[in-house]
């Protein structure tokens, strides 16, 4: 990636032994925060999703040594709404970057394409994402 895509804000990386116990411990503490996906891939495109929906939970899975993480969201405005899943396949690395108050900004997921797929997160600080 160039550095144009590369985020700005102070970012973790996760290990590998600890993606599960800190997916579910992150979808816990930022549940039903508002979230929208950003999507760098290696060519330098970019795509940004232009709804937001609440987040609901994040799921791990290693099926055969391959690891996928589902993220589930609701549209809060709507009672009856269906739940959005996104599944991310073929991932190769998790991160979270950290607002300038020490919440969490975004969940980074990295595939084998080496795409990075962002969950934005609604800012603790001003309500916006």
């Amino acid at each position: 990636m160039d550095g144009l895509n590369e985020p700005n804000e102070p970012r973790k990386m996760i290990a590998p032994e600890d993606w599960e116990t800190f997916l579910h411990d992150f979808a816990a503490r930022n549940k039903n925060r508002r979230a929208r996906f950003d999507v760098f891939r290696h060519s330098g495109a970019v795509e940004t999703e232009a709804r937001e929906e609440h987040l609901a939970d994040i799921v791990f899975a290693n099926e055969n040594n391959k690891k996928s993480v589902e993220i589930i969201r609701v549209d809060g405005n709507d009672d009856n709404a269906e739940k959005t899943r996104d599944i991310i396949t073929n991932v190769r690395g998790i991160a979270v970057q950290y607002e300038t108050d020490g919440s969490e900004n975004a969940l980074e997921i990295t595939d084998d394409q080496d795409t990075l797929i962002s969950l934005r997160l609604e800012s603790k600080l001003d309500g916006n994402s």
